[in-house]
């Protein structure tokens, strides 16, 4: 099994290389990750920059190929697809991240979104996330990386259908404070809120506020409640862009509209 392990913490991230220790117990592991900090970036791909940068690194993990970007972590995936693996990909692993990737803000993750790259090529790929909010706090990647490494051979015997992106966050606990795992929908909240400050002329400042989860958000089944209660959270997140629904109330809409005036205008 080839594994394509990224994230967006970095390529000097802890949390990677504990996550491609884990994975190299399941299969061969090609790490390609951003040279920076790329949190928040999302779907981002670098479209407007005359290209970006390659670089082997160093690898502490026998085996292990790994190679910086200077990029975003949508472009890691990319290039490590296109350009850089010289065999299939089975799998694209990524994290671990430092925080959580729930409800709302699992658009803005470039963490999770880095595997749309997967998904849309109908390769199996997985998000895994460490629940720490407080950055004072010690983050304990075993156990994410551990449970990452037990979903990926359920991926590989092909136990878990490859057509969703697997959304995995950890509390930061010690393993024998972890309850269990509760698979979960997304919770219609985010713990990050953009609270805009004062900023120089013509420059709008925004800081990052972890805001605290509300009674909706904490409803069972969500990934913010199974969090809050000491669960691991697995989501399965399929991303359809077309709302299906409301085609056919547009639909009805468009046949009031007069369009004759359409012809004027060409």
């Amino acid at each position: 099994m080839n594994i394509l392990v990224t994230n967006d913490d970095g390529i000097d991230s802890p949390g990677l290389w504990a996550l491609a220790e884990a994975l190299s117990h399941v299969g061969n592991i090609l790490l390609v990750a951003p040279e920076e900090q790329q949190s928040g970036i999302g779907t981002g791909v670098s479209f407007s920059r005359d290209g970006v940068t390659i670089n082997n690194v160093p690898s502490p993990l026998p085996g292990v190929n790994a190679y910086a970007i200077g990029g975003t972590p949508s472009d890691c995936v990319i290039i490590g697809l296109k350009y850089i693996s010289k065999n299939h990909i089975d799998l694209i692993v990524s994290g671990i991240n430092i925080g959580p990737n729930v409800g709302r803000d699992i658009p803005y993750s470039g963490t999770v979104m880095a595997t749309l790259g997967g998904f849309y090529r109908k390769i199996p790929s997985i998000a895994v996330s460490l629940a720490v909010t407080d950055k004072n706090e010690k983050a304990r990647f075993d156990v994410a990386a551990q449970f990452a490494a037990t979903v990926a051979v359920s991926v590989k015997t092909g136990d878990i259908d490859a057509r969703s992106i697997i959304n995995i966050n950890v509390p930061n606990l010690p393993p024998g404070e972890i309850k269990g795992v509760k698979v979960t929908r997304t919770a219609d909240f985010g713990y990050v809120h953009l609270a805009e400050l004062n900023g120089s002329p013509g420059k709008a400042v925004y800081n990052t506020v972890t805001r605290q989860p509300d009674e909706a958000a904490l409803e069972t089944g969500t990934d913010v409640w199974a969090i809050k209660e000491g669960y691991i959270s697995v989501t399965p997140i399929k991303l359809e862009v077309t709302h299906h629904e409301l085609i056919p109330v547009i639909e009805e809409c468009v046949e009031e509209f007069d369009c004759g005036y359409l012809g004027n205008m060409l």
